[in-house]
């Protein structure tokens, strides 16, 4: 199963709980009564120290999909949970179907509705000048944006390295020539990473987590399934070990620009520069961010998407241009550049 829809039931209607951004709490689609999320406690998100043997069966806690075996609504619990009463019908009988994937440690909220989302969607669209016709129709009938929790692989460690180079150093000659020197520099750098991120599914593009800062990750809460009520939840299907060296590797490539820029700041030029990194104190947990996704399919048939942050609202991907309105275009301003040279040669002859 590569993605499923967590919902949850009104127990005044039976309609539809999905999570209000405004109010923080689930709210009935239907009867608009809110039920307001358990009080968390003060404990932070749970983080785990890197190992080779890792594997998602060690986190938290699953997720299963239940049936009920009257009202065939489905439903989603931890495996923790008994959940032998229907949140629908309040029936107890009820059958596990499936288990979709793993519980993360923590989650991002959604801090925006899809009403704003779409609008600043609209606005970059229009900026870049690439709203196609069926985009302005999706986003009349505000069937454009899907919002979903994406799994990701959240880094932090420390970074500790130590340097050595040749500086060149300009000297000068009693005749006021100059010459320069080798002086060996040598020096150590300590840093810490922190949310150094990965996506843990191939169901959305890596350009996603660019939308996302330092103070996003700093907002991550313990996960409870409550806040993806209403919300697309995508499931782990990359491993963990499979970005471990890369990220440590882009770490320590980093740190190596950022030493030769120190250095550069003291000393014109320097050469033989050798920098010795280590990663120490690797920690991770798994936690859910919330993105608004736009997919389309281009002239050629290949898919892309457009994905709005839920937190800010800012927008990243490619827009999808009207290839009529581009060749219409490019048609006018090589019919006025004929006309002008056609003018030029009348008025030469």
């Amino acid at each position: 199963m590569n993605s499923n829809i967590l919902n949850a039931k009104c127990q005044n209607c039976g309609s539809e709980l999905v999570y209000n951004t405004q109010l923080m709490c689930l709210t009935c689609k239907y009867c608009q009564s809110n039920v307001f999320l358990p009080k968390k406690n003060e404990k932070a998100v749970l983080v785990r120290q890197y190992s080779a043997s890792f594997h998602p069966n060690q986190l938290n806690q699953s997720l299963r999909t239940y049936e009920c075996n009257a009202c065939k609504t489905k439903y989603y619990m931890s495996s923790e949970e008994k959940s032998e009463k229907c949140p629908n019908c309040g029936l107890i009988s009820s059958t596990i179907v499936e288990d979709p994937g793993y519980c993360a440690d923590g989650i991002i909220p959604f801090k925006i509705d899809k009403e704003k989302a779409t609008a600043e969607f609209v606005k970059y669209l229009r900026k870049n000048k690439g709203m196609s016709a069926q985009a302005k129709k999706e986003a009349k009938e505000k069937k454009l944006l899907n919002g979903v929790f994406v799994p990701v692989w959240n880094f932090q460690f420390n970074i500790d390295a130590t340097y050595s180079a040749s500086a060149t150093v300009l000297k000068q000659y009693s005749d006021g020539t100059y010459y320069s020197v080798y002086k060996p520099v040598y020096g150590e750098k300590h840093k810490r990473i922190k949310s150094l991120d990965q996506s843990a599914t191939s169901h959305e593009s890596e350009e996603f987590l660019k939308l996302f800062s330092e103070e996003d990750y700093n907002s991550i809460i313990p996960y409870t399934p409550e806040y993806t009520y209403g919300y697309q939840v995508d499931t782990i299907d990359r491993s963990i070990h499979d970005y471990y060296y890369t990220v440590i590797e882009k770490a320590e490539l980093e740190m190596k620009e950022e030493i030769k820029k120190k250095v550069l700041s003291s000393y014109k030029e320097i050469s033989n520069l050798s920098v010795d990194s280590r990663a120490n104190d690797v920690f991770f947990n798994f936690t859910y961010i919330p993105v608004y996704v736009y997919t389309y399919t281009r002239k050629n048939k290949k898919t892309e998407k457009i994905y709005v942050s839920g937190t800010t609202g800012k927008v990243i991907g490619a827009s999808p241009k009207t290839p009529a309105k581009f060749f219409g275009g490019l048609f006018k301003f090589l019919f006025i550049i004929a006309i002008i040279v056609f003018l030029y040669m009348v008025i030469q002859s």
